[in-house]
């Protein structure tokens, strides 16, 4: 059996059994693309920063009007039941948000805002809920191991979110909703540009009165049962000033700040409520371009505060703080861009228990290299860690696409990742921790295609296989204290289907994965072996409507008595613009009032509706 790591976050007396398991481009984009019909966007998120355009790697992008379009609330909701993304939420707006790719864990998925890490570090996961949709200007998500690029952590995949950006001009917004469960929310925006300069600047409330998040059906000694409504605020801003040169020059600084409060069940010793402040800073440039070199540099600093709270009273509080520091040399040779470079990540925990040991630090070298050969893309990657914990790390990648004509492209990669133990599961006191573990190693193969055509239709298929050694568990018998395992397998397949014109827009994808702990044939918990999403969009004239499906098959926790149901949402969406920049919306979620839970015995909500009011050029 397995265990999730524990939160540093809110515990709840019941123990929760489960697996732990910018740039001015200088390089030409025609050498990477097979015709102009086929050419590909920037990716920096595939290319650890480097302005590369390459198609080969599984990508989902979320982009700012596809936000609004589907007026979405939260990441949560964005992100659910999409190709090779599985959600789990344990209750609802505020309460714990975890993404795993392609059947790892939330731990194994990698996740930046503009460049900088963000995640727990005691819990040794990144936690989505608190992340304001408002102030987002899109989102990228690279599936499969990028270790190569970034180091530990990356070996499900890249979730990478981009805060607002300015354009030329002056571009206010504004929103205002309200709905179910008392809640409201407002959001406003300006961001502009002038000659050299662009800006940003935004900020947002969100706020809910909830609904109960738990009901304990396990009959445990352990559990706390308080069946009242949990609810949640959240205050956040974000900021951006970017200055852009000649010759590919160019220096931007970016902050996120977070101050979120939310109720919860629990007991007078792990708390009943929770508040959570981040604080994402980040600086980013680089020299123009001298001949074929260019000059990249990047700082940052992510702080994320959780401080828990019973009924008012101070019970604990986990804190981390990670510095990173990034420096690439860009080298356009012949049809090609090398990247060579090193970076540095400092870890530092403070709570209110004792760790053993409260700091670590990180030495990364990395080398990179994109070019085009007939019609043949390739991007390989290569990288070796120091780490002051547990030694070094040799990681690695490659991706090909072939474009066999205009509309098709056969894809294919192969890379390796690894992911180091959080401090809980090292250093947490109380003999519950193991400060011998070693690092997760992984190893992923793929192959697919990427197909379009001039009539707005869009496909891609990825096969996958990721094999996992050292998978980091824990059981009863061993007194819940974590141990190195094995191995495990995921095995799978994602497919994507999409379709635009002026007045229709159709986006559907559906996953298949077998995850697998190799040693017992035991399947991971809460993984869905199938899940799907279908958003469809029709325009007529001022009016907007929309729906969207999803669902996903049963899944378990480690106890496999604890079974999550398989269930089938969908949610309906108007929209009328009465004036060129003024619209009047409204939602219907989980239209059919489905009863349903991606965590045992943590519910979502039912039947909800949210008017919206917005302002946006």
């Amino acid at each position: 059996m397995y265990k999730f790591p524990m939160s540093g976050r809110h515990r709840t007396g019941r123990t929760t059994l489960a697996c732990a398991y910018l740039t001015a481009c200088s390089f030409p984009l025609s050498a990477l693309a097979g015709s102009p019909s086929t050419l590909p966007d920037l990716n920096i998120t595939a290319s650890h920063g480097a302005p590369v355009a390459f198609a080969g790697v599984p990508e989902t992008v979320i982009t700012r009007a596809e936000i609004e379009r589907l007026q979405a609330t939260s990441v949560l909701s964005l992100l659910e039941n999409r190709a090779g993304i599985n959600m789990v939420n344990q209750g609802g707006p505020g309460k714990i948000t975890t993404a795993s790719i392609w059947g790892m864990s939330g731990s194994q998925t990698l996740v930046l805002i503009d460049g900088v890490r963000i995640g727990s570090l005691t819990a040794g996961a990144a936690y989505l809920e608190n992340l304001p949709v408002a102030l987002i200007d899109h989102i990228d998500i690279i599936k499969g191991p990028r270790s190569g690029q970034y180091g530990a952590d990356a070996m499900g995949g890249v979730i990478q979110i981009f805060t607002r950006k300015g354009k030329k001009g002056i571009q206010p917004s504004f929103s205002i909703a309200g709905g179910s469960n008392k809640t409201f929310e407002t959001s406003a925006n300006v961001s502009g540009g002038n000659g050299p300069f662009d800006y940003s600047i935004g900020a947002s409330h969100q706020g809910t009165g909830g609904f109960n998040a738990y009901t304990d059906t396990t009959g445990s000694p352990f559990a706390v049962n308080q069946p009242d409504n949990d609810g949640y605020r959240n205050n956040s801003a974000s900021g951006r000033l970017n200055y852009t040169g000649d010759n590919g020059a160019r220096l931007g600084v970016h902050w996120l700040g977070t101050n979120a409060f939310t109720d919860y069940d629990g007991s007078s010793f792990a708390g009943n409520q929770q508040r959570s402040r981040q604080q994402n800073f980040g600086l980013d440039g680089a020299l123009m371009k001298i001949g074929i070199w260019q000059l990249r540099a990047s700082a940052g600093r992510n702080i994320e505060r959780q401080t828990q709270y019973y009924d008012g009273k101070y019970v604990s509080e986990y804190n981390s703080r990670q510095d990173s520091f990034s420096l690439a040399n860009d080298f356009s040779i012949g049809q090609g861009l090398l990247t060579l470079g090193a970076d540095r990540l400092n870890d530092h925990v403070s709570s209110s228990v004792n760790y053993d040991v409260t700091s670590r630090h990180n030495n990364g070298v990395f080398a990179q290299y994109a070019t085009q050969i007939a019609d043949l893309s390739i991007q390989t990657a290569l990288r070796h860690d120091s780490n002051s914990q547990f030694g070094s790390a040799n990681t690695g990648s490659v991706d090909l696409s072939w474009q066999l004509n205009p509309s098709l492209a056969l894809t294919g990669g192969y890379g390796t990742g690894f992911h180091v133990p959080s401090f809980n599961f090292l250093y947490y006191p109380g003999g519950y921790a193991n400060p011998d573990l070693r690092p997760e190693h992984s190893r992923t193969a793929r192959l697919g295609f990427n197909w379009q055509n001039n009539n707005g239709w869009t496909s891609s298929l990825t096969a996958f296989r990721t094999r996992t050694r050292d998978l980091i568990a824990s059981s009863a018998s061993t007194n819940f204290v974590p141990y190195n395992i094995n191995q495990a397998q995921s095995i799978g397949a994602e497919w994507q289907l999409g379709w635009h014109n002026a007045d229709w827009a159709l986006n559907s994808s559906a996953t298949w994965i077998s995850a697998v702990d190799r040693e017992t044939g035991v399947s991971i918990p809460r993984q869905p072996k199938w899940s799907g999403r279908v958003d469809v969009d029709r325009k007529l004239g001022a009016w907007r409507m929309g729906v969207t499906v999803r669902g996903q098959t049963a899944t378990h926790e480690s106890t496999f008595s604890q079974i999550n149901n398989g269930f089938a949402t969908a949610d309906l969406r108007l929209s009328y613009a009465y004036s060129q920049n003024w619209h009047i919306e409204a939602k219907l979620s989980n239209v059919l009032d489905k009863q349903y839970q991606t965590a045992y015995d943590y519910h979502q909500a039912g039947r909800t509706v949210l008017f919206t009011l917005r302002y946006g050029l």
